[in-house]
């Protein structure tokens, strides 16, 4: 009987671990490309702030736009961080 339960919880551990590593792969493809084009906005912006010549009224508001974005990048990559942590054998 012990076998049995064994093998049970065995099986269970499995189907769980390939649920999870499933779901990982699904959610890092769709982090990564929402990491890249968040990448390439944040650049673009900063080349703008570079280029442009600053304007008082308007640079608080970027500023505070500017700083947003690194810090939702941030928490989009401790996320995938995360998930890279999950995905692990």
């Amino acid at each position: 009987m012990r076998r049995g339960k064994e093998k049970l919880l065995k099986d269970t551990i499995e189907e769980e671990r390939t649920l999870v590593l499933e779901i990982v792969r699904r959610l890092g493809l769709r982090l990564s490309g929402l990491m890249f084009v968040c990448g390439l906005v944040v650049s673009a912006f900063g080349i703008y702030l570079l280029a442009v010549p600053p304007d008082p009224f308007l640079s608080a508001r970027l500023e505070a736009i500017f700083y947003s974005a690194l810090g939702f990048i941030g928490a989009l990559n401790i996320s995938c961080g995360l998930l890279l942590l999950l995905g692990e054998d």
